[in-house]
């Protein structure tokens, strides 16, 4: 990377984060508004979390096949239910995918970020960066550690 090029800004739920050259700055929202300078040279890790969404894709998939099933009533021949009984089942499990869709894209779009070094507090944890930006930082990161 270029000693020249411009910093990157990327930002999480608890903390922002400015990668420069030589060092990452940490702007930490909850303790009051802490900042941090880490150098390059001493930061042990940047590591990318991301959350499964296998779980909860396959358990809206699942509710919404359920929905339509109970809906049109499509296992009549097993378990026949009234047209009354069949639309409230389908719109219970309607419901239950929809708000099963709201975790899986958080899973999807979102990540933290973990940022090891040698110094106090050795950990710092980043919280609902975009994943696009996430992946983005750490690419530089490695860029810019590679360089040195």
């Amino acid at each position: 990377m270029n000693p020249s090029a411009p910093p990157y800004h990327c930002r999480g739920a608890n903390c922002s984060i400015t990668l420069d050259p030589d060092k990452i700055i940490l702007n930490v929202k909850l303790t009051g508004s802490n900042s941090y300078e880490l150098p390059i040279n001493r930061i042990r890790a940047v590591i990318i979390e991301r959350k499964s969404v296998v779980p909860f894709a396959t358990l809206t998939m699942l509710t919404a096949i359920g929905a339509a099933i109970a809906k049109y009533n499509a296992l009549w021949f097993l378990v026949n239910l009234t047209p009354d009984t069949a639309g409230r089942i389908g719109a219970v499990l309607a419901a239950a995918s929809i708000i099963l869709v709201i975790p899986t894209l958080w899973r999807a779009l979102f990540v933290n970020i973990a940022i090891s070094w040698d110094g106090q507090p050795s950990t710092f944890r980043i919280r609902f960066v975009s994943a696009h930006r996430g992946r983005r930082l750490a690419r530089r990161f490695r860029e810019l550690s590679s360089g040195s």
